[in-house]
């Protein structure tokens, strides 16, 4: 079955699941149009957050690298890319993400609890109304914001998340569909493409960083191409590091290649 087709069937389903068949009497001429529109929005965010992840670093990054390499060196680190995170709690990197974040923290690891920090919260924000639009309220945008971040971190335990329908379906059902409806439940049967497609976009965050750090490390090595990744992007660097046990599952997971569609 076509992709198209089958995640409008997604939406139909999830429809189905909330409230009958009432919520999908909508034109399916209608329905198309709308997927047509999402499709132009995702490629066009997935075309920027690309360019931005791809960005080379700056004088200022490339000497905070040379630092970090040298920390490196003085700490004897081996290639075990735990030993990275003492690196990253190193005065070089915390003082840059203060410039960068305006916040001090004790070490790696703090920066790795605290997330999402408030400011990938409003990347976060960014992201979802660029793709899924401004109109929803604030306590619509919580709701799909804390979704976000659920989907992201179930993102990096499948390679598809069309092969794992009922783990999506109660992913969306508990996190999702639910609080929208006690929120407003009239104005769901609006939502539903939103609903069925909106994982895909929030999976395919995770790709577009996989993607960009396993070419670093393939090209620089695995040290120096974690270091690159976390000076190139650091909120998004812990934010995925805090998914996994550790630095090294971390790694693991970046290094792994997509499986090769049918």
């Amino acid at each position: 079955m076509k992709k198209p087709i089958f995640l409008i069937l997604i939406g139909i389903g999830v429809a189905l699941l909330v409230a009958g068949a009432a919520f999908v009497v909508p034109w399916f001429g209608r329905m198309m149009e709308e997927m047509d529109e999402f499709n132009v929005q995702q490629a066009q965010h997935r075309r920027e957050l690309r360019v931005s992840a791809r960005e080379p670093l700056n004088e200022e990054q490339e000497k905070l690298l040379a630092q970090l390499l040298g920390v490196s060196q003085e700490m004897e680190t081996s290639q075990n890319a735990n030993d990275l995170e003492a690196v990253l709690s190193s005065e070089p990197y915390l003082n840059y993400l203060k410039t960068q974040v305006g916040q001090d923290y004790t070490d790696f690891q703090a920066y790795i609890d605290a997330m999402p920090t408030e400011d990938m919260k409003t990347v976060a924000l960014t992201r979802i109304e660029a793709v899924l639009g401004a109109d929803k309220s604030d306590e619509e945008l919580q709701i799909w914001l804390s979704y976000y971040f659920i989907v992201r971190e179930w993102g990096t335990t499948v390679q598809n998340p069309l092969d794992n329908m009922k783990e999506l379906n109660t992913l969306q059902q508990t996190h999702l569909i639910e609080p929208l409806m006690a929120h407003n439940p009239e104005d769901l049967s609006s939502k539903i493409l939103q609903i069925g497609l909106s994982s895909m976009f929030m999976t395919e965050d995770n790709n577009v960083f996989q993607d960009v750090w396993r070419n670093n490390l393939e090209t620089h090595g695995e040290q120096e191409g974690l270091l690159r990744c976390a000076v190139a992007s650091p909120g998004e660097f812990a934010l995925m590091r805090s998914f996994f046990a550790d630095m090294n599952a971390f790694q693991t997971w970046i290094l792994t290649r997509p499986e090769p569609e049918n």
